[in-house]
Formats: structure tokens, sequence, C-alpha cells
């Protein structure tokens, strides 16, 4: 038994974790790390961010990205998907942004903060202009691991 997740159990655990780090390259080449809510569609992570932000300009610089979505607090229950991803800005797919935004709404409607609590910096912060990355996940891209699924743990 390998410590691996099979790709049935990749895509299981990419649907349903909560939060993905997404990892961009700045100009200097120094990592630059961000924890997203994402969705998993048609084997591709997307994400919806400020169009302003860091990591939108780090992409249309150098599109290569690694994301992490990971879960587990003690050992033996540390399990991670690293996949390395070609990242793209979606700029004009109004049916792609509307599955994406549905598929998002779902997955995260318990867990928004309502516009009454909201700070109003916090508001204004949101409220700017957003972008949709579409990350592809390159061949042989994808590492994985279970610690429970190691001889004698338990799966």
């Amino acid at each position: 038994m390998g410590i691996q997740l099979d790709q049935s159990e990749i895509e299981d655990f990419l649907k349903n974790s909560h939060t993905l780090i997404l990892a961009t390259l700045r100009k200097s080449g120094a990592p630059f790390m961000t924890p997203l809510w994402y969705v998993y569609l048609d084997g591709s992570l997307f994400v919806r961010t400020r169009a302003k932000s860091p990591k939108v300009q780090h992409i249309r610089r150098d599109p290569r990205v690694c994301c992490l979505v990971e879960e587990g607090e003690k050992w033996v229950d540390l399990k991670a998907v690293i996949i390395n991803c070609n990242a793209e800005i979606i700029e004009d797919d109004p049916d792609l942004e509307a599955r994406v935004a549905k598929a998002m709404g779902e997955k995260y409607s318990a867990f928004r903060t309502s516009s009454k609590a909201m700070p109003s910096a916090t508001k204004k912060h949101y409220s700017a202009s957003s972008t949709l990355i579409r990350m592809t996940p390159e061949p042989e891209g994808t590492r994985s691991w279970h610690n429970r699924k190691l001889r004698g743990l338990g799966g």
C-alpha cells in the first residue's frame, strides 16, 4: 500500500477541501503565497481575486504556479495534494465565470460574513474589480500523500 492518493481520491479531496494555498513568482523569482477559497471543476482549480492584486500581476508575467491543498493536525492525519499548474486569467468567458460563481456560492455560502457585519475597509477591499484565474495541472505535476495510508495505520 502506497502513501499517495489515487486519482479518484485526489479529485474527491480537491472537490471537498476548504482552502488552497497559491504560490506565484515575484519578479525577483521569490515565491509569493496566498490562501484562497477555490473550486475544482473540469480538472482545473479556479480562484477569484482582486484584479490588481500582486498574484494577478505575477501570473500575467509568469503563469507557472504551485497549488497546495492540505488538512490534518495530527501527523497520522496529514493529507495533501500539491499541483504544479499553468495559470491563466479568464477575461472573456461569461459562461465559465457563471459556473465558477455558482460553484463558489454553493461551496462557501455557510462561511461568508454578512455585509452588515463586515467592516467598511473590508467591504471596500472586496468591492474592487475581480478576476477569475484558472489553474490547469501540468502533466506529471501532482504529488500527494495521506499518512493514514501507511501500513498498519489504517486507511
